[in-house]
């Protein structure tokens, strides 16, 4: 990879990488991986570090939802499930335009045509991966990316609305028990 790309990805992503190996691998497709193998070349792809990355988004996601005041499991379920399903991920990568970063191979054109969202929702979940392997497991670290990358989104998400929600949920008078009569008890 041309340390002009490895340079101009580290300034999208917010990230300067100690190891820059963590970045390529971040970015290598497996079909560009099999492609290096045929020529024997080793080249290691990144779906390691897509399903660390998965485990890392979600555990950001939850502190993140936390400190906003969420606080039952439904609640943070719910939210941080659509936060880090693909079509969000592959959203917020087309808005860091990292597409023309990511190592294809020859028969990219297929892969993108058929499988552009996943591509990108990988490849988000495999940065992720790699800075938190980059900065020694800091998960402070990879929380400000994920904040900073999931601005938008995440500005949806309001302490407000959630303690409204639940104080509707509380006192709707339809579920008070007070409108059904006392509650009978055995005899």
């Amino acid at each position: 990879m041309d340390p002009v790309d490895i340079s101009e990805i580290e300034q999208i992503i917010g990230y300067h990488f100690f190891e820059k190996q963590h970045l390529i691998r971040a970015l290598t497709h497996p079909a560009y991986a099999n492609e290096m193998l045929q020529q024997n070349k080793r080249c290691m792809d990144q779906m390691a570090y897509s399903t660390l990355g998965d485990a890392v988004l979600k555990t950001g996601l939850i502190l993140f939802l936390m400190e906003k005041g969420i606080q039952s499991k439904g609640q943070i379920t719910q939210e941080k499930e659509r936060l880090e399903d693909n079509p969000t991920l592959a959203n917020v990568a087309r808005r860091m335009h990292i597409r023309k970063y990511i190592r294809l191979g020859r028969g990219e054109k297929g892969l993108w045509r058929d499988g552009e969202e996943t591509i990108l929702a990988d490849t988000m979940e495999a940065l992720i991966g790699a800075i938190f392997l980059d900065s020694d497991a800091a998960l402070g670290v990879v929380k400000q990316c994920i904040e900073a990358w999931f601005e938008p989104e995440l500005k949806r998400v309001k302490k407000e609305i959630i303690v409204e929600k639940t104080k509707k949920r509380v006192f709707n008078p339809l579920l008070s028990s007070s409108r059904r009569g006392q509650p009978k008890g055995r005899k």
